[in-house]
This record gives C-alpha cells, structure tokens and sequence, in this order.
C-alpha cells in the first residue's frame, strides 16, 4: 500500500480533492480532444476555456468554485450548438458530428459538476 495523505470530509465520507483529481484526470485524458473539437469555433480559445476549469483545481479553491466552473463549462459546450463552426481539413470529405462531440463533453463536464456536488 502507499503513503496516502487524503483528509477525508467527515460529512460524505470522501477525500476533499476527489472532484479535483477526478477533473484533472479528465482533462489529462480527453483535453486534447476537446481542444480539438474547439478549434472550429474561433470566437472560443480552448486555452481559456480550459485554464477557467484549471484555475479552480489549484490548492485552495473550494469544490462550489470547481462546481460553477464545471457548470458554466457545460453551459458553453451547448450554446455552441447553435453557432457556426469552421471545418478543418481533417473533417474533408466525411460527415461531421460536432454536434455529438459537444453533447458528449457537456455531459462529461456535468457528471463531474453533480460529482463535485456531493463531495
């Protein structure tokens, strides 16, 4: 077993920066993708997207700031569903799904707000 320094909330019973790990996890892994789906909006920088969810992972911010970023996050994600959007190369010749794409991470980014909720 390893060295685990986890202060647990005495409340629900779970360490107090699974929200953030679990965020953090979730950018390491699919960061890249969202980025990419991103590009085709030029009005949104993905950089400043993702740094307003990155700012509420440093120590310190508190798991409602992580909450809102992660809700506003997803509330963006939709309302780019009725906005134009710029192809890129690799979408010639095939069907693009973006709307797909943003329903997928919006609910991402909502199950980790409802998890971040109830830690």
């Amino acid at each position: 077993m390893g060295n685990y320094d986890f202060i647990i909330n005495s409340y629900t019973g779970v360490p107090l920066d699974t929200a953030g790990r679990l965020t953090r996890s979730f950018l390491q892994r699919h960061g890249a993708g969202l980025e990419d789906l991103l590009r085709r909006f030029p009005a949104l920088q993905g950089a400043t997207f993702r740094a307003a969810i990155e700012k509420c992972l440093v120590p310190g911010a508190s798991t409602g700031e992580l909450r809102n970023a992660l809700d506003a996050a997803c509330e963006t994600l939709l309302s780019l569903r009725e906005e134009d959007f710029r192809p890129l190369p690799v979408d010639a010749g095939g069907r693009t799904d973006v709307d797909a794409g943003l329903r997928w991470y919006a609910a991402r980014f909502r199950d980790l707000a409802k998890a971040a909720q109830r830690m």
